[in-house]
């Protein structure tokens, strides 16, 4: 069972699912996914498990998926604090996320993520369709999602474009190439010469471009 986060006298009560045990009393763990798992007899209350979370929950540990993060090609150590908002900022090679209680960290930094792909990407795509304008006369609409095998897929026949959210952490020409890839598939859907006279139209170094990613795991994405 699964319940929604609740606030009760100025503390958090975190989502958190039950696991009914014979045991007597009540335990309560984090999953490494930062999970919130209450294990309890079937006798236990709704009320007595809250009550319990409230007294105990400043004692657990909300990890986040990872210490350190890379954006745009520069790595950030993490850093969490406690504080009277909700806010990420970086200063220098720390990427600190505030939350106002320890249970909200993870959610924090997944939206700040989550904005920032949906910002930096929607920018750097109005600067690229600058470039591409005198070959493709009307820009794609931008689709952002997180994509597990593709940096960008085309849609010629929707008129849009979905780019992974992950190229984030990747230096800013290399997101610039990707996204002008997608805009050349526009107009030339193969990887013909058509299309490869055209990209190096518009952008000649696109090959120094693909090398500033590092395995040959992420390049294969852009075949």
């Amino acid at each position: 069972m699964s319940k929604k986060i609740h606030t009760t006298r100025n503390h958090s009560i975190p989502e958190y699912s039950v696991k009914i045990t014979k045991q007597k009393g009540i335990r309560m763990r984090v999953t490494p996914q930062g999970k919130l798992i209450i294990h309890a007899n079937p006798f236990c209350t709704k009320e007595s498990i809250e009550k319990f979370i409230q007294e105990h929950v400043d004692e657990l540990y909300f990890p986040l998926k990872s210490s350190s993060v890379r954006l745009f090609g520069r790595s950030f150590q993490i850093r969490k604090v406690t504080g009277s908002s909700n806010h990420v900022s970086t200063c220098e090679h720390e990427l600190i996320i505030q939350a106002k209680d320890c249970t909200l960290m993870e959610k924090v930094y997944q939206d700040f993520l989550k904005q920032t792909a949906k910002d930096v990407l929607s920018d750097i795509s109005d600067m690229i369709f600058l470039r591409v304008q005198p070959i493709l006369t009307k820009k794609p609409k931008i689709l952002i999602r997180r994509m597990s095998s593709s940096w960008g897929v085309c849609h010629p026949d929707k008129g849009s474009i979905t780019l992974n959210s992950e190229l984030i952490h990747y230096p800013v020409e290399f997101i610039e190439y990707v996204i002008c890839h997608e805009f050349i598939h526009m107009i030339e859907p193969n990887h013909s010469p058509a299309f490869y006279a055209q990209l190096c139209k518009v952008m000649p170094d696109y090959k120094r471009r693909i090398d500033l990613i590092e395995t040959s795991n992420e390049k294969q994405y852009l075949m």
